[in-house]
């Protein structure tokens, strides 16, 4: 059965993974949390179980090769589907996926995606990052998985880190949670020159550092482009830190509470990447 899932996610068509459509060479992804898994057209599957079962096709056409780009792109935006709750979703405009895996497709980068008008998924950009190295130093250098703000209030072109000997950590954006029971010390920034090489490795010891003309060009667009009122996460007692699955605070209405912030959404977890497409027999 794996093996014919496999097949079948390469020889589906990629603008159709997680129900995304193209247009001029953009993936648009629906935003339905209740989508959970990606059905090929009738065709491409029974093509695709043909071939895993060792068939030859007579007189047919060699299936179309997906761009593998795009299927990445429609992965990431999928576990992004599957993980923001659909009322937390209206409040954010960016959101950002990041892959904390040592290994596979999506390991080690960051993928963008905006909301359009129509309320879907629109893919931008992405680049390759380096999070925690995962393993016992000074502390355990892990880089905390979850649902996370940015906080308004800790933003820095140019932040210090007291942990690391003054270690510098340009265009700093750090989350806006409590970890462990104390506030995050754990921030998206530049890698600077130094470390820029090791993207796309586990490397930092635990924030997320992205490209030095990337962090300059995120610090400065969110900074300008996307304040607002965002709901403000609940705090997570039993794992001492605030929630990272988008639980909220509520008023005595039962109404989001409100703070200003930044309509940024960032979803960090521990996922390799791998075929996101099920075939279906008509």
């Amino acid at each position: 059965m794996d093996n014919i899932r496999g097949l079948a996610a390469l020889t589906g068509a990629a603008m159709l993974a997680m129900t995304g459509l193209m247009n001029a060479d953009v993936l648009r992804v629906a935003f339905d949390p209740a989508v959970t898994t990606v059905r090929l057209a009738s065709t491409q599957a029974n093509d695709a179980l043909r071939l895993a079962m060792g068939g030859q096709q007579k007189n047919a056409a060699p299936l179309a090769q997906p761009d593998p780009a795009v299927a990445m792109q429609a992965d990431a935006a999928g576990r992004l589907q599957g993980k923001i709750p659909s009322e937390l979703y209206r409040y954010f405009d960016v959101f950002l996926y990041v892959s904390k895996a040592a290994e596979g497709s999506l390991a080690q980068h960051l993928y963008m995606f905006h909301k359009d008008a129509a309320n879907n998924l629109v893919f931008e950009q992405s680049f390759p990052v380096s999070t925690g190295r995962e393993r016992h130093e000074k502390y355990f250098t892990s880089t905390p998985v979850g649902l996370f703000q940015l906080d308004p209030n800790r933003f820095e072109r140019m932040h210090r880190s007291r942990t690391w000997g003054g270690a510098a950590m340009p265009y700093a954006m750090f989350l806006d949670a409590t970890i462990h029971g104390r506030q995050t010390g754990v921030a998206l920034h530049s890698s600077g020159e130094r470390h820029a090489a090791l993207l796309g490795n586990r490397a930092s010891g635990g924030c997320v550092r992205l490209p030095p003309e990337k962090a300059a060009e995120l610090f400065n667009r969110f900074r300008t482009e996307e304040q607002g009122m965002v709901p403000v996460f609940a705090y997570d007692s039993a794992h001492n830190r605030t929630s990272g699955d988008g639980a909220i605070v509520r008023d005595g209405n039962g109404d989001p509470v409100l703070a200003q912030g930044y309509r940024v959404l960032l979803f960090i977890e521990d996922y390799p990447g791998g075929p996101a497409l099920v075939a279906v027999v008509a």
